[in-house]
């Protein structure tokens, strides 16, 4: 592992401060972690667990064919998916796979505010244990009694709203506008893709909250079915594609040892 050289070489020898410098240098001068072209190390992926591979794309290749949910608004729930974990190289295919899908720019600008609405919604719902909790604290109640999590969270939403101010009324106008129907339905905006990304953010009241407008909005079990499992896969499919950063190093290792 490269680390950074000691802020003061006091106490450490000649050798292993040139040691630490030298390395340093490495570091900084190195090429991205993330590489433009990562084909060459997840073909040693595929090469390495073969039968793995295949399974893994079997699944994935279902998951994104044509279903009660579309091709393409398949791709969107994934690119919105791919947001969620943070994988660039999953921002970068699932944005080619939707366009090539007919996916327009709006749709796509669309899809990426509802992953922005969903990161916002786990640490907005949280916003209610840290609500209880202070008001248990203040009151010297005994916290870790009872539920960690309330399946009503109403009074201390309610709470948070009143001392947030002007900022919950310009939340409630982003809100608004994000889940408003579009170029995408609000059924898909919400009920669909809020869903998938609601699962990813682990946010059991963003879930709840995306069956029950869903419902309203006519989605079918079978619809809701298909969206899990392409938080599914784009879940899995972030470690997947960042195997290569794994396969690089495992490449360079040993050629290095032959």
């Amino acid at each position: 592992m490269i680390r950074r050289p000691p802020r003061s070489t006091q106490g450490v020898s000649s050798a292993a401060s040139d040691v630490y410098k030298r390395q340093y240098k490495e570091y900084i001068m190195s090429d991205s972690i993330y590489k433009d072209d990562i084909s060459k190390y997840m073909g040693g992926l595929k090469k390495a667990a073969p039968e793995l591979n295949d399974a893994w794309m079997g699944y994935h290749n279902e998951v994104f064919a044509e279903g009660k949910i579309s091709k393409k608004d398949k791709q969107l729930i994934g690119l919105a998916c791919a947001h969620m974990t943070s994988c660039p190289y999953c921002i970068r295919s699932r944005t080619k796979l939707a366009l090539a899908a007919g996916a327009s720019a709006e749709e796509i600008a669309e899809t990426v505010f509802i992953s922005m609405r969903l990161a916002i919604g786990q640490p907005y719902a949280y916003s209610s244990i840290a609500y209880e909790n202070f008001d248990k604290m203040n009151n010297k109640e005994n916290v870790p009694e009872g539920n960690f999590f309330s399946k009503n969270i109403t009074p201390q939403i309610k709470d948070f709203h009143d001392h947030s101010g002007t900022m919950f009324e310009k939340f409630s106008v982003f809100n608004e506008k994000v889940y408003a129907d579009g170029h995408l339905s609000k059924k898909l905006k919400k009920g669909l893709m809020g869903l998938a990304c609601a699962i990813l953010a682990k946010c059991a009241w963003c879930v709840r909250s995306c069956i029950k407008d869903g419902i309203q909005e006519g989605v079918t079990k079978d619809e809701i079915t298909e969206a899990i499992n392409i938080a599914m896969v784009m879940n899995a499919g972030a470690c997947w594609a960042h195997a290569g950063i794994t396969m690089e190093v495992v490449d360079k290792s040993l050629s290095k040892d032959k």
